[in-house]
C-alpha cells in the first residue's frame, strides 16, 4: 500500500488498483489508435475480416463487442480472485466499485483517445451523444466524475477496513 493525497485527506491505496487504472488508461489508448487507425483507413470497416466486421446494430459492430469484453477484463482482472473465491463482501464490494470506476474511465478515455492522439477533436457527427459543448464532450466529463466517485469510495472503504 502507499499513501495518496486526496481533498486534503491521505488514503492508503493498495499498488493493485492504480497499477489496474493506468492499465485501463493504456488499454483505452491503445484501442483509440486502433479504431481511429481503422475507420480512417481508404478501405474502413471492410478491412475487418469475418466475424469481427459483422454489423450488428447502428454503428456498432462486433470488434466492438469484443473489444468491450477485453475492456471488462482489463478493468475486473485484478479482482476477479475477490470477486469468485473470497466471501468478505466489504473487499467485493470494493472490487467491484474500482472495477467499475476503470470500465466508466475506459468509456470516456477510449473515445477522447480516438480524436486526440491524431490532432483532433471530438466532432459532433459521431452519434448523438457526441453533442459537445465548445469542444468538450458533455458525458467525458460526467463519466470522469462517477469514476472518480467511485475511486474515492473504494479508498475510503480501505481506509475504514485498516482502522
Amino acid at each position: 500500500m502507499f499513501r495518496a493525497g486526496i481533498f486534503g485527506r491521505q488514503f492508503s491505496i493498495k499498488a493493485i488498483n492504480f497499477t489496474s487504472a493506468v492499465s485501463v488508461f493504456i488499454f483505452a489508448m491503445i484501442y483509440g489508435i486502433i479504431e481511429h487507425t481503422l475507420l480512417t483507413s481508404p478501405l474502413g470497416i471492410s478491412i475487418l475480416a469475418y466475424p469481427l466486421g459483422v454489423h450488428l446494430v447502428g454503428q456498432l459492430y462486433f470488434y466492438h463487442v469484443l473489444m468491450m469484453l477485453l475492456a471488462v477484463l482489463i478493468s475486473f482482472n485484478p479482482f476477479f480472485d475477490v470477486l469468485f473465491f473470497r466471501s468478505a463482501n466489504m473487499l467485493k464490494k470494493q472490487a467491484l466499485t474500482w472495477g467499475t470506476g476503470n470500465m466508466l474511465n475506459f468509456i470516456w478515455l477510449e473515445d477522447m483517445f480516438y480524436f486526440v492522439l491524431f490532432g483532433e477533436w471530438p466532432k459532433d457527427v459521431m452519434t448523438p451523444l457526441q453533442l459537445s459543448f465548445y469542444g468538450v464532450v458533455w458525458w467525458y466529463p460526467l463519466l470522469f466524475a462517477a469514476a472518480s466517485f467511485l475511486y474515492y469510495m473504494t479508498v475510503k472503504s480501505m481506509a475504514a477496513d485498516e482502522q
